[in-house]
């Protein structure tokens, strides 16, 4: 809601709210003499039973009608006003709404305010009156009926034009708020007409005799639909930590758990910082502000201060709902208007390797039951992060030659294999083209400067060929001293005069031997290379044959042709 439609609904409480007291003040001429401790009986358990609301989703069920109605038909108009507006300020208080939301204690006051009045005009119009009932009458049943419907029906009216006029919904959801209502009506007034008729025999007992009962009920269901949340969120913890499992990579880790955590809990922001046990730093991986994850300016902060420190050192989750703690720590990234912090250790093996730390901008967003869920949360992070860096660095080690860092053999089979699928699926033909390259006489490379010579060799021509190749191909060692590029989207000939400028890149400057068996000094020489290409569609009928095809024009066309050359099958 904007600024000005909160001091919209200021304005119009400070004009309804004195007014329509003072005209209901005068208009009925209250006199409660000799009954004030029964009134204050009243405001008491009122607001006793306010303090402990029911909770069912975001839906708060307030059970206080049930004794103000009680007060209403005994007392009048007045006093069920004023009780019900001291309720609605406990219930407030306990809710523990932020400064942007204060606006909510005057609109609220208000649709009290309506609903009581409406209610109460149309009890009157009914031919209802207050004191001793003896609610045996027709008259009486109609007004009583008349008192509760016109309160349903008002409420929904009311709610219905704060969502359309200031909060801009088309479309007010009412189901909910009306089952809760119906869901009220039916358990409490007729528990307040109970303590109604009681009243009129026990006076001030009767109203602690059910008064009493009712506050216990209310503790009850909230502890039962605590307890429901409760168990819901863990088995919503239980369906992350399962599906962080599932994630392979460290950046699908974080984005799964970051996504699923602002779905899970209030979170205007999320830090999330790795540990460097050996520089004692901080280091921030992720950042996400109003469920986007932003690019963050690099931040490595020191363990030993601010509130990251704290968390490290004391290796304890910590939970902030109002802004003056956090201002304690100076070394701190979270915005001026963040109110409420959790913030949580990662830790494994029994090290702190992370913290997390997430922030809203309401005050009291957060109950302890937030910081337990986090808590699991974070283990699960943690375990996720290291399976998927154990993943990659075993895929890598199976995909990656050890010596060249180039991809091997298995990976590039693999990916001809998905390209070839790929085609396939898609019904259509594109143009691979496959470059074998050969060096020529390596064996004697290695006989006449060792192994590890022929190795500096191999090492250097892989970096020549990534330099060269860059993002137009896929460099991979194809064994021995063989190597391979695959390219897309080239036709025959411009593979060829690529397959001529690697060529070239090879034989036009010698290779430096710094592991030279012979002497040990460094030492300088030529080395050539005969390449075999193929083009798929125009050489095979499979992306498949490339590497026989390609493997077969450099032997048959290069090799043998008196090597430094570059051969087709065609």
């Amino acid at each position: 809601m904007t600024k000005k439609k909160q001091l919209l609904i200021w304005l119009i409480w400070l004009v309804v709210f004195p007014t329509s007291i003072f005209y209901v003040y005068t208009t009925f001429e209250p006199s409660y003499t000799g009954e004030w401790a029964d009134l204050v009986s009243f405001a008491l358990i009122m607001c006793a039973v306010s303090y402990f609301p029911i909770q069912i989703g975001q839906i708060s069920i307030f059970v206080a009608n049930g004794i103000s109605f009680a007060a209403f038909l005994y007392f009048g108009l007045f006093a069920e006003i004023i009780l019900t507006q001291l309720a609605l300020l406990t219930l407030i208080y306990k809710l523990r709404i932020s400064k942007d939301e204060i606006f909510r204690i005057a609109s609220n006051s208000l649709m009290m305010l309506i609903t009581s009045i409406g209610s109460a005009a149309v009890y009157y119009w009914l031919g209802g009156e207050h004191g001793v009932l003896q609610l045996n009458t027709s008259t009486e049943s109609i007004a009583l009926v008349g008192y509760i419907a016109t309160g349903l029906i008002l409420n929904q009216i009311v709610l219905v034009i704060l969502n359309v006029f200031f909060y801009d919904e088309r479309l007010m959801k009412i189901g909910k708020s009306l089952f809760a209502d119906v869901f009220l009506t039916l358990i409490v007034f007729p528990l307040g007409l109970v303590l109604y008729l009681l009243y009129i025999d026990l006076k001030i007992a009767a109203i602690y005799f059910v008064g009493i009962p009712f506050i216990l009920l209310s503790i009850a269901i909230s502890l039962y639909y605590n307890g429901r949340r409760v168990n819901h969120y863990l088995r919503k913890t239980s369906d992350i930590g399962q599906e962080l499992s599932r994630r392979l990579n460290v950046k699908n880790v974080l984005d799964t758990f970051v996504e699923e955590v602002c779905k899970l809990i209030p979170a205007s922001f999320i830090y999330i910082y790795d540990v460097s046990n050996a520089s004692q730093t901080l280091t921030l991986i992720r950042f996400v502000k109003d469920r986007q994850t932003v690019k963050h300016p690099e931040e490595v902060l020191s363990t030993n201060s601010g509130l990251l420190g704290k968390i490290y050192a004391q290796r304890k989750a910590v939970l902030f709902n109002t802004r003056a703690p956090l201002d304690q720590y100076t070394e701190n990234s979270l915005p001026s208007d963040v109110q409420s912090v959790l913030g949580i250790p990662i830790i494994r093996s029994e090290k702190v390797v992370g913290v997390l730390v997430i922030g809203d901008r309401s005050r009291r967003a957060y109950q302890d039951y937030h910081l337990m869920l986090m808590r699991i949360l974070a283990n699960f992070l943690s375990i996720a992060m290291e399976n998927a860096r154990h993943y990659e660095q075993e895929r890598r080690k199976s995909f990656h030659d050890q010596l060249t860092n180039l991809y091997n053999y298995r990976y590039l089979t693999d990916h001809i294999e998905q390209y070839a699928l790929d085609l396939q699926a898609k019904e259509i033909d594109e143009n691979l083209s496959i470059i074998i390259i050969d060096l020529d006489s390596f064996k004697s490379v290695n006989d006449t400067y060792g192994h590890e010579a022929g190795n500096e060799v191999l090492v250097e021509l892989a970096r020549r060929l990534e330099d060269f190749i860059s993002d137009r191909g896929i460099v991979s060692r194809y064994g021995g001293e063989e190597f391979t590029i695959l390219v897309k989207g080239m036709n025959h000939e411009e593979i060829r005069e690529l397959a001529e400028e690697v060529r070239n890149l090879i034989s036009s400057e010698p290779f430096v031997l710094m592991k030279n068996i012979e002497d040990g000094q460094p030492v300088a020489i030529p080395i050539t290379a005969s390449l075999g290409i193929a083009t798929y569609p125009d050489h095979c009928e499979s992306p498949n044959e490339l590497i026989r095809q390609a493997d077969r024009a450099m032997y048959v066309g290069a090799k043998r042709s008196g090597k430094n050359k570059v051969a087709s099958i065609v």
